[in-house]
């Protein structure tokens, strides 16, 4: 028996038993829903008592629902008991088809990786994130906000698994395996270029961020419009010069990189602010300071020039002061 044909048996017995032993027993069971409380406690072996057949028809006829009815309420509850195990098996295998929607999809399992995800999980209350690896039979973390597709990611099926068309941002990891820094790009731009093949098709723009191990590659990720890179390697080499030469850079750097006191917020643009100095000195007010249009940080070279529609302003604050903003 399929587990539609167990359900609808099971929901006809109860509903025509209730009215069967208003009809048997009219001044026992005075209305059908007092039939219906009866047949439920029956069926799911409760059998609170509070009412009860009194005829010789209502008892026989509660004899037949106790061989009939509490034997497929049994069924159905072992079946559905089965659904959920199953599907709780499957999410954890990744085998799923994800549903969700603006979520970050984050590919290849990495060290850096699970640093991003307690960062992004940390940090933003209401973010869902997507893992996808080929190489993790099962989720690496159990939570309530991540779920996790199993399968090559450079594959359509997979990346349509994972819902790709209405995710907010993909980041690609640098595989961890000890590969050079040529082939650890390469399978990422191999991945890039599918999802940029994907977007295409479909018809949609895929923000994709990219970990570069050598961005002397980053001139390949370009050709495949990958928006933004991250290169490990050149960036601790760069903030370790910059810290000799200037004390307490790193601390800046810090802060900025994680939830700890001040970091960086976008926020949009406001009715009164007709010019990037309108903006800054309000923003200034309340404690926060404007740095970039999208990644255009010389607006400090054209303060008294108009704030373009679709502006994506970005301010350093912390988040007291973000929250006064917003």
């Amino acid at each position: 028996m399929s587990g539609w044909t167990l359900f609808f048996s099971t929901t006809s017995l109860v509903l025509l038993s209730s009215y069967i032993i208003h009809y048997l027993e009219p001044e026992t069971f005075v209305s059908p829903f007092d039939g219906l409380w009866w047949t439920m406690t029956t069926v799911v072996t409760v059998g609170y008592g509070d009412i009860s057949p009194t005829t010789i028809e209502g008892k026989l006829f509660a004899m037949f629902l106790y061989i009939v009815g509490i034997g497929l309420m049994t069924i159905l509850i072992g079946k559905i008991i089965d659904s959920l195990s199953l599907r709780k098996r499957l999410r954890e295998e990744g085998k799923l088809q994800i549903t969700l929607e603006n979520h970050i999809v984050l590919i290849n399992w990495t060290k850096k990786a699970e640093i991003a995800l307690e960062e992004l999980l940390s940090t933003f209350e209401d973010i869902h994130v997507v893992i996808i690896d080929e190489s993790l039979q099962k989720t690496p973390l159990l939570h309530e906000r991540v779920e996790f597709v199993s399968g090559d990611p450079a594959t359509e099926e997979t990346l349509l698994q994972a819902n790709l068309l209405q995710c907010k941002s993909v980041m690609i990891f640098a595989p961890n395996a000890h590969l050079k820094a040529s082939e650890a790009d390469g399978h990422t731009l191999l991945i890039a270029s599918i999802l940029e093949g994907v977007g295409k098709k479909f018809g949609k723009n895929i923000y994709t961020i990219c970990e570069v191990s050598d961005s002397k590659h980053i001139d390949a990720f370009k050709h495949v419009n990958v928006e933004e890179f991250i290169t490990p390697n050149d960036m601790s080499a760069h903030l370790a010069a910059r810290a000799i030469l200037f004390n307490g850079t790193t601390e800046i750097i810090r802060q900025l990189t994680s939830h700890v006191g001040h970091d960086l917020y976008h926020i949009p643009k406001k009715e009164e602010w007709k010019t990037f100095r309108d903006a800054k000195r309000a923003l200034s007010e309340k404690g926060a300071i404007l740095i970039s249009n999208h990644q255009d940080m010389s607006i400090s070279q054209k303060l008294d020039e108009p704030i373009p529609e679709g502006a994506k302003l970005f301010i350093i604050c912390d988040e007291k002061t973000y929250q006064s903003i917003v």
